[in-house]
């Protein structure tokens, strides 16, 4: 059962100070009384003993105050001692005229104020009990009505410190209760604070990133580290309208490579595509239209990437735990939603723009301009590495008869149809490029000489056996002239190189066309 109140937590006035006060006013009391006081001289040896104990309680009282003993001991202990000792030195300093009765008083008050309610009450019945001992023998009927009083006035000090000591302790619980809430939610107002700051800065290094790869990276990083989530997903849906994981973490191990899943219209992901807001499951319990990454998932929140009315794709994070995401969880991750399409949106058009600015529109081919800056890019990497290098050079036979005969039109289809052949032809570490007009060039990294007409050769004869359909103009068949050079073979500049597959195209041409030529 439980003795003390708490003092431990409180906002009440600490009588510790007060209470030192009264016991040396108390000490002085008793010392002046048993140095000038009149009473019989062989109870001299009572008062030394008095004072004595009496200074011992208050240096230790004083010492547990400092912490050298246990404050709330120190009390009993004083309740204890006044029990005990009361009694006895009202006795001897008067009984029932003895003015020390109400020593009494502060004992009843500080039980009553440092006890709990039962413990409290058994200190006032005893120190009621042991004052009638006291004085029982000199009670008179003139005495009963003041003696009477006295009694009263100690329940009555004990029942009134009581009721305030525990209704201010009930209002200072709930209070205190309430400083917990408000701390707790400032604490969580805080936290939310630093997480938006650190989101927004995320997201301002997002709108800066320009590869469509550091984009994914970044969003998957702000989920896991950021908001902390252990199982979260990066969901892209394609312009045939199919769901893939573009990226996805599970148990915090993150995985970058891209996987294809069905989605239905009726499940979950689908109506999140269409409605364009964010949506938490708090229990995922029985639920059919969502297929959850980590089996153990119990719940989950989703937030779509919408840019300009259209969503890109979504952001989904799962948990293990019911009910584990909060209204500020759907905040926080729709902000990093909106900022992940836009950063993948401006990293797709950056991606656009660049190639537009190395793509041949016409035939889909890389421009000059590429050609020459991957060219120098291949010739270093040979030389560094001692490794062969060659470049074939491809030119439409008879093109300007064929443009004057059937216009420009058809010269283009002639131009993306030869394109089309040619990238049929070469693997995909070889580098094609329109080199200008009817003229074409392949780069053809770590190639000898003899493998590259090998390659020049293949190329010359799918284009004879090609039918080319003009549309109105018919079907229509074309040739070509092919030259090669190599490194070191030809030359160790770019230029040289250049130069002498263009020589050998026109060699072929020289020799009848519809030829492959190395010099």
């Amino acid at each position: 059962m439980k003795l003390f109140l708490d003092r431990n937590k409180t906002l009440l006035p600490r009588i510790d100070v007060i209470f030192l006060l009264t016991r040396i006013m108390t000490f002085l009391v008793i010392s002046w009384f048993g140095l000038f006081g009149d009473y019989a001289q062989g109870d001299a040896r009572l008062f030394l003993v008095v004072s004595a104990t009496y200074a011992i309680l208050i240096i230790i009282f004083f010492a547990s105050m400092r912490g050298k003993f246990d404050l709330k001991l120190a009390y009993l202990g004083t309740v204890i001692y006044d029990m005990i000792f009361l009694p006895l030195f009202t006795i001897y300093t008067g009984g029932l005229d003895s003015s020390f009765y109400l020593l009494f008083f502060l004992t009843v008050s500080v039980a009553a104020y440092v006890l709990t309610f039962y413990f409290a009450f058994a200190v006032t019945f005893l120190s009621c009990a042991s004052y009638v001992a006291a004085v029982f023998s000199q009670l008179t009927v003139d005495d009963v009505f003041s003696f009477s009083i006295r009694i009263g006035f100690m329940w009555i000090s004990f029942l009134a410190l009581s009721y305030v000591s525990q209704y201010m302790r009930k209002s200072e619980q709930r209070l205190l209760k309430l400083f917990d809430t408000l701390n707790m939610r400032t604490s969580e107002l805080e936290k939310s604070q630093a997480q938006l700051e650190m989101i927004y800065e995320n997201t301002r290094i997002l709108a800066s990133i320009l590869e469509p790869e550091n984009v994914v990276r970044e969003v998957m990083r702000i989920m896991g580290q950021t908001l902390q989530y252990g199982n979260c997903a990066l969901v892209l849906i394609a312009k045939n309208g199919e769901y893939y994981y573009r990226a996805r973490s599970i148990n915090g191990n993150p995985s970058f490579h891209r996987k294809a899943f069905r989605v239905a219209p009726t499940d979950l992901l689908s109506k999140i595509a269409v409605q364009g807001g964010a949506i938490r499951v708090k229990d995922l319990g029985d639920r059919e239209d969502y297929d959850p990454m980590n089996e153990n998932a119990r719940s989950l929140i989703i937030s779509p990437m919408n840019t300009h009315g259209e969503t890109k794709g979504l952001l989904v994070a799962e948990s293990t735990e019911k009910e584990a995401f909060s209204d500020r969880d759907e905040q926080m991750l729709s902000v990093v939603a909106r900022s992940a399409g836009l950063a993948l949106e401006n990293a797709d058009l950056h991606k656009r723009t660049e190639e537009m600015s190395i793509i041949d529109e016409l035939t889909g081919s890389f421009n000059y301009r590429y050609f020459i800056q991957k060219f120098q890019e291949e010739k270093k990497r040979a030389v560094r590495y001692d490794l062969p290098l060659s470049i074939i050079m491809v030119d439409i036979d008879w093109f300007k008869k064929l443009n004057d005969g059937y216009g420009h039109e058809v010269g283009n289809i002639v131009l993306k149809s030869l394109a089309g052949v040619i990238q049929g032809c070469i693997r995909d570490v070889d580098i094609f490029s329109r080199y200008g007009g009817e003229e074409f060039v392949v780069i053809l990294p770590q190639t000898p000489q003899s493998e590259a007409v090998h390659i020049g050769e293949r190329i010359r004869e799918q284009v004879e056996n090609h039918v080319i359909d003009a549309g109105t103009s018919g079907k229509l068949k074309i040739t070509v002239s092919v030259g090669v050079s190599s490194f070191p073979e030809n030359g160790r500049s770019e230029e040289e190189l250049v130069s002498v597959a263009d020589q050998a195209l026109y060699q072929a041409k020289d020799s009848g066309k519809n030829l492959v030529r190395a010099v």
